[in-house]
């Protein structure tokens, strides 16, 4: 065998041994880490909870007569507006006493 081959055939065989090392499996059956199993039954019941909320949500169906009904007609906006206020330094990080103290903004949309 020639030189050049030698080191061809070690790059191939260092670069499979670094991909086994980083994706965390030396066996050859495919197990990555989403296949794990897990292991903490804590972990495994709030999970189900999650999914048990998420198809609970899922499943929520809003009736639109609800926006057509004169109880929810006969309701009064009763929101007050926000005034413009001035919220702090136009730079927090800047030392005291430098330029600009404050910053005016407006809080409403």
């Amino acid at each position: 065998m020639k030189a050049s081959t030698i080191i061809i055939l070690l790059v191939i065989v260092i670069l499979a041994l670094g991909f086994f090392y980083y994706s965390g499996s030396s066996d050859l059956d495919g197990g990555g880490l989403l296949e794990q199993e897990q292991t903490d039954p804590e972990a495994e019941l709030a999970s189900l909870r999650v999914l048990a909320l998420l198809n609970q949500i899922k499943s929520l169906r809003i009736n639109a007569a609800l926006f057509q009904s004169p109880t929810y007609q006969t309701l009064q906006d009763n929101s007050v507006p926000v005034l413009p206020q001035n919220v702090g330094r136009a730079n927090p990080f800047a030392p005291i006493g430098s330029g600009r103290t404050a910053v005016g903004t407006s809080t409403s949309h």
